[in-house]
């Protein structure tokens, strides 16, 4: 069981919703040994992805940057490049710089890419893939956004293929994202059956929780999916980093 655990935890690396307020984390660029990547950089990327935090984003690349020095083929630290490449393209198409934008997303799929071409059935590539796609795809052109969403289902459903044998014993974050992700990607994607489809799949394995009235809204309402999100209805403890370095005795 502790096996599962550690697998699937990299699902929980790329969440969308954190809701608490982030804490301090290292600012070094070596990453501890016995860390894993998604602990090391996860805080500080999302600080740009959710709060548009440039310097403590820039301190999450410039870590990333530092460990593909010593494996430039990592997968899953390919996988977390690309996604912060992909918000530099995002954030150059919001301030109107289309040029910017093409040449910073062509970078960010193909660093994207290249990463699940290397990893495509490692559930930390999966996720950190899919992930990147979902939380940035409305942000994208029209053109991208579709393409972008149509990756990240194939994500999420190599996820949920990968993690079939033990999803019921997962933790309700990590069931409860995985499924969000799955309806939310196939209802962005335009795929009408397979929305409802993962949809009552929410509704059938999470019954009581925040997932639950949303997926009921979707399936009587489907017009609500438009502009709803589904995803990241729980959310990471905050801290995580710290608290981390703290047990290894950083």
């Amino acid at each position: 069981m502790r096996g599962i655990f550690r697998q699937t935890r990299w699902f929980a690396a790329v969440c969308l919703g954190l809701a608490a307020v982030w804490q301090g984390t290292a600012q070094e660029s070596t990453r501890p040994a016995g860390l894993s990547i998604n602990t090391w950089v996860r805080e500080d990327v999302f600080a740009g992805f959710l709060f548009d935090d440039l310097e403590r984003f820039e301190v999450g690349v410039k870590k990333i940057d530092e460990a593909l020095k010593s494996n430039p083929d990592d997968p899953q630290t390919l996988a977390w490049r690309g996604d912060a490449e992909l918000y530099r393209a995002v954030r150059a198409h919001e301030a109107g710089k289309a040029a910017e934008f093409a040449r910073l997303y062509e970078r960010a799929t193909g660093m994207i890419e290249r990463a699940y071409t290397l990893g495509p059935k490692d559930q930390g590539v999966l996720a950190i893939t899919g992930g990147g796609y979902a939380t940035l795809g409305d942000r994208l052109p029209a053109a991208q956004k579709a393409e972008a969403w149509k990756r990240a289902l194939t994500r999420y459903e190599a996820l949920a293929a990968e993690q079939a044998q033990f999803a019921a014993q997962l933790p309700l974050h990590l069931r409860g994202e995985l499924l969000a992700g799955l309806a939310q990607s196939a209802q962005r994607s335009g795929e009408v059956e397979k929305t409802k489809k993962y949809l009552q799949d929410v509704v059938d394995a999470l019954p009581g929780s925040p997932y639950e009235p949303i997926a009921k809204r979707w399936l009587a309402e489907p017009e609500a999916a438009a502009k709803g999100k589904l995803a990241c209805q729980t959310c990471h403890d905050a801290g995580r980093l710290k608290n981390r370095l703290a047990v290894i005795g950083k």
